[in-house]
């Protein structure tokens, strides 16, 4: 309601519950949301090692590092306080007497790892509009959400978090913009840091990109003008890589842009 202008994607993730899946779905419908984004690529929970490191467990179990932490920035643990953390999405699906810890212990548990693309068939003809697939990292899987009737298929990892080895999406990126050959829009999910990195995305083929963590971290570092700084950032780099490789719009971002090196004789 705050941003009546927006067009509004719903990221969903195959449940075991489909009730509660198809409940979300109305929701969504009912709240204007235009597309569905279905992501494929978290059936279970990888093994995030980093989240191991930083003792980032559900229930959270502090450590003396924790503590001082959340000790050095009172504002924040003041806010905490006053307003707690939930998972809105899932509130009424887990116990009424659950907290935050309990609530994600139950939402960990919600994945549904026997789901096909069978699946994906019947929540699309639910969902009965726009929608897009998460988590293509292979043309196979690409071509096979274009014959489901997707719009767009969005090349991505899952941040490098599930699974050791697979390919950077960008090092996927050309192999399924091949293979789609124009039947739907080809969007870039990870790795995006720059203003740069767009024009290279574009310049492999992408439609578009999807950008997620620097947004976090200008959130974090300064709220709502972090994240208003982060975008003026990345059209300033943007405009200024646009403008040194000679082209006039984003647009005109083709493969000649790209620099490669010539096959040794």
């Amino acid at each position: 309601a705050a941003v009546p202008g927006g067009d509004r994607w719903f990221q969903l993730y195959f449940l075991k519950d489909p009730a509660l899946m198809s409940g979300m779905l109305r929701r969504a419908k009912a709240s204007g949301y235009r597309v569905l984004c279905m992501t494929l690529d978290l059936a279970v929970h990888g093994r995030r090692e980093r989240d191991i490191r930083n003792a980032f467990t559900v229930p959270l179990r502090p450590r003396l590092r924790t503590v001082a932490e959340v000790l050095a920035r009172p504002a924040w643990l003041a806010g905490f306080l006053r307003n707690g953390v939930r998972f809105g999405n899932f509130a009424d699906a887990a116990p009424s007497s659950s907290g935050f810890s309990s609530i994600a212990q139950h939402v960990a548990k919600l994945c549904d790892a026997s789901a096909t693309w069978r699946t994906v068939e019947a929540v699309a003809r639910e969902w009965d509009g726009p929608f897009v697939v998460k988590g293509v990292l292979s043309p196979q899987d690409a071509l096979r959400a274009v014959e489901l009737g997707a719009e767009a298929v969005i090349v991505s990892n899952h941040g490098g978090r599930q699974l050791d080895h697979v390919p950077s999406a960008v090092a996927a990126l050309p192999a399924i913009v091949r293979a789609v050959a124009g039947r739907a829009q080809v969007i870039l999910d990870g790795g995006v840091r720059r203003g740069v990195d767009l024009v290279k995305a574009r310049a492999l083929g992408a439609d578009a990109c999807m950008i997620g963590r620097p947004f976090l971290w200008g959130l974090a570092a300064a709220g709502e003008p972090g994240v208003a700084r982060t975008i003026e950032m990345f059209r300033e780099e943007l405009d200024i890589a646009l403008a040194l490789l000679g082209v006039p719009s984003v647009e005109a971002v083709d493969a000649d842009c790209l620099y490669r090196e010539a096959p040794a004789a």
